[in-house]
């Protein structure tokens, strides 16, 4: 089989094979781009949704931190994480490097419209957080609070949906967690959500 190099060498070329010979290196080369471009494309969609995980995980754990030091101080397992449970479900968790401490702040909006919940990179402390002054990203994080409610009745626990609370005859035993991320890449928005529960004895 001749190489490119000899057909051009070749006496006698005509226009049409010069044509083909210039059609099949350029088929080469756009076939090449176009791999390069879809492994980068690729490597940024993984990066994003490996921080938004991170972010998602984050959320949880803040919150079971906060349940575990209620434990240790001898208070209310819940103590802190809602500032008002009566009328809210939904928090941001905020790191203060100032303090070394979490905080809690309670939402009313969903994460489409709650402002707050967008993240800033601190370039000082290199964390972060919700607080506005930093570098904006285009994550998003919420965290949703549905109580699990234990009912001696049939000796099993419920899940109540958004806003509900435990009534009298049943009593407030844990809370699933839904921590949400949306963010935006490549012009597409992503969502990732990770569902857990934490309970007063574990």
């Amino acid at each position: 089989m001749r190489t490119i190099k000899q057909l051009f060498q070749q006496k006698g070329l005509t226009f049409i094979e010069t044509i083909v010979a210039i059609g099949v290196l350029l088929t080469g080369v756009i076939s090449g781009l176009t791999l390069t471009s879809f492994t980068l494309n690729s490597s940024v969609a993984s990066e994003g949704r490996l921080k938004a995980a991170n972010f998602a995980r984050e959320g949880i754990e803040v919150i079971r931190q906060i349940r575990d030091s209620n434990w240790l101080a001898g208070n209310l397992w819940f103590s802190g994480i809602l500032q008002d449970p009566d009328a809210h479900y939904r928090l941001i968790v905020n790191f203060d490097p100032a303090s070394n401490m979490w905080t809690g702040e309670d939402q009313a909006a969903n994460i489409e419209n709650c402002v707050a919940c967008q993240l800033y990179y601190q370039p000082t402390s290199g964390v972060f957080s919700h607080d506005a002054g930093g570098e904006l990203t285009s994550y998003k994080r919420l965290i949703t609070i549905n109580q699990i409610c234990w009912q001696s009745e049939i000796d099993d626990e419920a899940i109540l949906l958004d806003g509900q609370s435990c009534t009298a005859n049943t009593i407030l035993v844990g809370y699933q967690l839904t921590s949400q991320v949306t963010w935006t890449d490549n012009n597409q928005e992503h969502e990732l959500k990770i569902v857990d529960r934490i309970y007063d004895w574990r």
